[in-house]
């Protein structure tokens, strides 16, 4: 994030506001110190949340503060996800064309893939992924129009796939063109709700660069193509439908139009009833959607309103079921905690960083809202109580220090 052009951005609308800095430090709930620090573009890393009252007390989305700020393009040096990076953008070596496997092969590959991918196995997905693309895609090309559609159908959902793992391990650019060719693999096998799957990956990666606008209306662009009826449509139909416009709420949310968020969530929950009896089935992961994912979107979209009492109202009774993929509970377990530790239930706060590491130990370390919360908790917590209630073990274990 540009800290100097957020911060001129931010003098000029507060000066347009005919407020000074510190009425507008009282508006949003802020100290005036970090005003001034943020005009001055002198502070370092300013959190999500700190935006968006600022962005309340102005009146204004949340995006016209990170207007043009997009997270930067990986550096080439780094190493971790070089297979997927040759993979989406290849060299000039011609690609193999051994032998295709047959379909049932490359689609338990893809379930074993897939599953890694669920447990927070990255490391392993990484290393698997490659391969089974270009399998798959040799097996399109050979194949008969029959078999050609099945498995470009399959190389979308591996596409996908991979899209995800780099989200998950904050790749975002690469992730777009996993995404794009992922759609484009739907779309030659003439699914459009395959594709508009692959479509929400956009939304993640624009949500994760701060394009909150751009988020919300590839989502419901997408949501709008292929918009079902309620009463004939399949499961997967249903479920991607309401996906793409939960996304879209998470969008809204963030762009502080918490009245457009709620209306989509809304939507999102009437298709959610008629999946609620399907359980999470692998091969059809990319339209894996339930009641509590729309239950749990609305815990985070009011964390992200500033409002942890009622995330944390929201948030009880809410039980994991059959049909929610592993990130999506984590995830909301992590809005749990910030909801804790900002009503100051410190203990309970431990307790469910503690749950996700024992559920899913990789996935914590990539998250940067888990790095906040277990600083806020160190912040307020006394040496002694953090040594016993292992919040400074956990907190060094994922990288953050006292």
């Amino acid at each position: 994030m540009d800290e100097m052009a957020l911060g001129t951005r931010l003098a000029q609308i507060r000066r347009r506001r005919s407020l000074t800095q510190a009425q507008l430090a009282e508006a949003a709930g802020l100290s005036v110190d970090l005003v001034c620090k943020l005009e001055a573009g002198a502070k370092d890393g300013v959190r999500l949340g700190s935006l968006h009252a600022l962005a309340r007390a102005l009146d204004i989305p949340t995006a016209a503060l990170l207007e043009a700020q997009e997270e930067p393009v990986m550096e080439a040096s780094d190493l971790a996800v070089l297979p997927l990076r040759r993979m989406l953008v290849p060299g000039a070596t011609a690609p193999t064309t051994e032998a295709a496997f047959s379909l049932p092969v490359l689609r338990q590959r893809l379930l074993t893939v897939i599953r890694a991918y669920h447990q927070a196995r990255y490391t392993e997905a990484v290393t698997v992924l490659p391969e089974l693309a270009a399998d798959l895609a040799g097996a399109a090309a050979a194949g008969d129009d029959e078999t050609a559609r099945d498995a470009r159908r399959l190389l979308s959902q591996a596409l996908m796939t991979t899209a995800s793992v780099l989200m998950q391990l904050r790749y975002e650019d690469l992730a777009c063109e996993a995404v794009r060719q992922a759609a484009d693999a739907a779309r030659a096998a003439d699914d459009p709700v395959l594709a508009a799957s692959a479509v929400d990956r956009y939304r993640w990666a624009f949500i994760r660069q701060g394009r909150f606008t751009d988020a919300e209306e590839v989502a419901v662009r997408a949501a709008e193509a292929i918009e079902p009826k309620l009463s004939s449509a399949t499961p997967a139909h249903l479920a991607v439908w309401g996906r793409l416009l939960k996304g879209a709420s998470a969008a809204a949310a963030r762009n502080n139009r918490p009245a457009r968020a709620k209306e989509l969530l809304s939507i999102a929950r009437a298709s959610s009833v008629r999946v609620a009896d399907e359980r999470l089935d692998f091969a059809r992961y990319w339209a894996a959607f339930s009641p509590t994912s729309v239950d749990a979107m609305a815990v985070e979209n009011a964390m992200t309103a500033g409002d942890a009492p009622q995330a944390l109202h929201l948030a009880r009774g809410i039980e994991r079921d059959e049909n929610l993929p592993l990130a999506t509970w984590t995830r909301h377990l992590l809005a749990v905690a910030e909801a804790r530790t900002a009503t100051r239930e410190y203990a309970g706060a431990i307790r469910a960083m503690q749950d996700i590491r024992a559920l899913t130990p990789e996935w914590l370390r990539h998250q940067k809202l888990a790095h906040h919360v277990l600083t806020d908790l160190l912040d307020a917590t006394s040496v002694r109580r953090a040594k016993s209630s292992g919040l400074a073990e956990l907190a060094g274990w994922v990288g953050v220090r006292p």
